[in-house]
């Protein structure tokens, strides 16, 4: 019986969330005007652009420079936990398929991929330290806030930690109100972005996986269990 009812609270809660996201963007635009959204719309393009960097530019660096692995070997194995991490929005969901990727087609050593990717589902998010940041941003800007050093200071603080406790599932990330609030920037405006929060979230989850892969052929290079021919053997 109590299921039953858990079930039927669960449908109601689906049926009127849509409704509450629509009503709370509804307020935001009528309050700030139609203008804002092309602001959203900057800050999307932006945000891609950012983890377009990160993924295809600073992870290769950091895989050529400490380890061993090919970086085109690494950026074409990297395909399909991408298309898992993007379809799926969730860290935790495409950890078999991370974990398997890095195994079989990175060489890495089950004891390093079984510790590293488990802990960077939980605690590996740069996909999400860059969202905070640049929404902190965002909305100084839409407020004509001029941040200080130490709101600077309190953004890139509160967004590193909040990466760290951001939940590897998919979900609004609650966690931006720390950032902003932190930074004294006002949090009245982010219903702009709850219609984009999905499409954010699987862009940043795609970055976090690649991260994870990264840093777990960085580790294996270090390993005892490390074979620095492996890739001859191939």
């Amino acid at each position: 019986m109590t299921y039953v009812c858990m079930e039927k609270e669960s449908i109601i809660v689906m049926i009127i969330a849509p409704l509450g996201v629509f009503g709370l963007m509804a307020e935001a635009i009528g309050t700030y005007g139609f203008d804002v959204l092309t602001l959203v719309l900057k800050l999307f393009v932006v945000y891609v652009a950012a983890i377009l960097i990160f993924g295809f530019v600073v992870y290769p660096l950091l895989v050529m420079m400490f380890s061993n692995t090919p970086v085109m070997k690494y950026l074409s194995a990297m395909k399909k936990p991408q298309i898992v991490a993007f379809s799926t929005a969730s860290s935790m969901a495409t950890l078999p398929v991370n974990m398997e990727t890095c195994e079989h087609d990175l060489k890495v050593t089950n004891a390093t991929a079984s510790f590293v990717l488990p802990l960077g589902a939980t605690i590996n998010m740069s996909g999400n330290a860059i969202y905070y940041g640049l929404v902190a941003i965002f909305f100084a800007q839409v407020y004509n806030i001029d941040l200080s050093v130490g709101a600077w200071a309190a953004i890139i603080v509160t967004s590193t930690l909040g990466a760290i406790g951001q939940a590897g599932v998919p979900g609004p990330s609650f966690l931006v109100v720390a950032v902003l609030l932190a930074a004294g920037i006002p949090i009245e405006g982010l219903p702009l972005l709850f219609a984009l929060d999905r499409l954010f979230d699987m862009i940043r989850t795609s970055l976090n996986i690649t991260g994870d892969a990264a840093c777990a052929v960085i580790v294996d290079r270090f390993s005892p269990e490390y074979d620095p021919e492996r890739w001859n053997k191939a």
